[in-house]
């Protein structure tokens, strides 16, 4: 178990920021709400403001940080913003990756 241990540690240790930003519930209510919306190509600020019930700025806030980490991207059509789910990021293949080792050792 310990060469487990060690490369499962590792892993961990990348997926730290991203189990970092999806600790946050807010944070998990955008993520549902894009997910639940990905037909329709993104969505921008108003209309997750609307759904998730907080301020533009707070809401601002929580998009830049799942942009850096690479849970959320944004398209630009024109002057509109909009923000997607981006489920192929690095660190989204990490943390799948991270969970099948995990199942792997069971």
């Amino acid at each position: 178990m310990g060469e487990t241990r060690k490369s499962l540690a590792k892993e961990f240790n990348e997926c730290r920021p991203i189990l970092s930003v999806l600790g946050d519930t807010t944070r998990q209510s955008i993520i549902l709400c894009l997910l639940e919306n990905m037909k329709m190509g993104g969505m921008r600020v108003g209309d997750l403001v609307e759904e998730i019930h907080i301020s533009r700025t707070a809401l601002s806030h929580h998009l830049k940080i799942l942009k850096n980490c690479g849970v959320v991207g944004m398209r630009e059509e024109g002057t509109k913003n909009f923000y997607y789910l981006n489920y192929r990021s690095g660190r989204v293949t990490a943390l799948i990756r991270l969970f099948r080792k995990i199942e792997a050792v069971q």
